[in-house]
């Protein structure tokens, strides 16, 4: 143990002293990452699809805050939208434009956790997502992860549209393709359940996660997991969804393991050296109960300096 906190605590101090190179180099990566996402579901536009185009706004990124991230994200989906049809760009223009002036615009920094749903879906660890941002970001991230589902079926269903509109001839009806996405997406049971799951377990964890009885931090990780999957496994019987449960299962013990990584990288607490505190003022008692993070003590080195010439 003392050699893992070790090598956290050096990760911790270089990452601090070199903060100024790795977060620019840290969001670089995740706009990257971003862009190519959307373009590799979208991509009807050529020029957002080189890959100069990528890097430019990837390199924009890492000098900006992450809500500006989210923002470029956003206008770049509403291009590819709009190279399909106009009707359809405007119904990606009018979700994204929801989102923002009912929740983005109050709380901007979770603007990026709706860009990072379809990520994580590439990335097939869809079902991670409730159980760390439940502790890293709590009930705040019920509704970006919500809108972050929306955009994502909202992406699937433009691939979806344009083969319909090749497969259409001239003898049959027009699609109206602003109708073809909000039908589909009103119609999607597994989107209505995924989105109701991730928000019970959201908040389930942050709710475990604060309370202050010992190792509660690792109760709300395994109580997160599994009320993900008996959520699911409920869910699609009365909704009659089909949902194949070895993903859900791989992906909440895929989250329980983040979690605990990223917890002891946040601090691990030393519950053996518990403090029960009390003090008062004029109007209250107060109680307080210290639970130390556990650390390595840092070595204190004295360099002495010996002046050869001073002693001659």
């Amino acid at each position: 143990m003392t050699t893992l906190l070790t090598f956290r605590d050096n990760i911790k101090a270089i990452y601090c002293r070199y903060d100024y190179i790795f977060t620019p180099i840290v969001k670089f990566i995740l706009s990257l990452f971003i862009f190519m996402n959307i373009n590799s579901h979208t991509g009807y536009m050529a020029i957002l699809n080189n890959i100069f185009v990528i890097v430019a706004l990837s390199l924009i990124g890492a000098f900006l805050p992450v809500e500006f991230i989210a923002g470029m994200g956003f206008v770049v989906l509403v291009l590819q939208s709009y190279k399909v049809s106009m009707d359809v760009c405007f119904v990606g223009l009018a979700l994204i434009m929801i989102f923002y002036c009912g929740y983005m615009r109050f709380v901007p920094k979770t603007g990026l956790l709706v860009l990072l749903v379809p990520l994580c879906y590439t990335l097939h660890l869809t079902y991670a997502i409730p159980v760390v941002a439940g502790f890293l970001v709590g009930p705040a991230a019920v509704i970006p992860v919500a809108f972050g589902l929306i955009l994502y079926q909202y992406e699937l269903e433009l691939n979806n549209l344009i083969n319909v509109l090749d497969a259409v001839t001239e003898d049959d009806e027009k699609i109206q393709g602003y109708q073809y996405i909000m039908d589909a997406l009103i119609s999607n049971k597994e989107m209505m359940l995924t989105m109701i799951v991730f928000a019970v377990v959201i908040l389930a964890t942050y709710l475990v996660y604060r309370m202050s009885f010992e190792y509660s931090w690792i109760v709300a990780f395994v109580v997160g997991g599994i009320l993900n999957i008996v959520l699911f496994l409920v869910g699609s019987v009365m909704l009659l969804v089909e949902v194949t449960i070895v993903p859900v299962l791989l992906g909440s013990i895929g989250g329980i393991i983040i979690a605990v990584l990223i917890q002891f990288f946040k601090g691990v607490v030393d519950y053996q050296r518990t403090e029960v505190l009390q003090f008062e003022d004029d109007n209250y008692y107060y109680y307080v109960k210290a639970v130390p993070k556990l650390s390595i003590a840092q070595k204190k080195e004295n360099v002495k300096h010996i002046n050869s010439k001073s002693e001659k």
